[in-house]
């Protein structure tokens, strides 16, 4: 994992990406999803879906990914008022 660093630039926040995760050249614009506090960046116009079409992903892909299982719901009694 890379890091690297935050600053402000007039009012807005930049972030210097490192040679190693740098985007390629002809990438001019980015969409950004904010989920909690991460940010995902793509190059405009592509999408989760193109990523997963790509030739390296594989029909197996996240088989063994240990899924959570689901919780059964429960009945839980609330307190009776005196």
């Amino acid at each position: 994992m890379e890091q690297s660093t935050v600053f402000k630039s007039n009012r807005s926040q930049v972030i210097r990406l490192p040679e190693a995760l740098a985007l390629p050249d002809d990438v001019k614009y980015v969409d950004i999803v904010a989920v909690g506090r991460t940010r995902i960046v793509t190059p405009a116009g592509e999408s989760w879906n193109s990523w997963f079409d790509a030739e390296n992903i594989t029909v197996d892909f996240m088989d063994e990914r240990n899924q959570p299982s689901e919780r059964s719901a429960t009945s839980s009694s609330s307190p009776s008022s005196s």
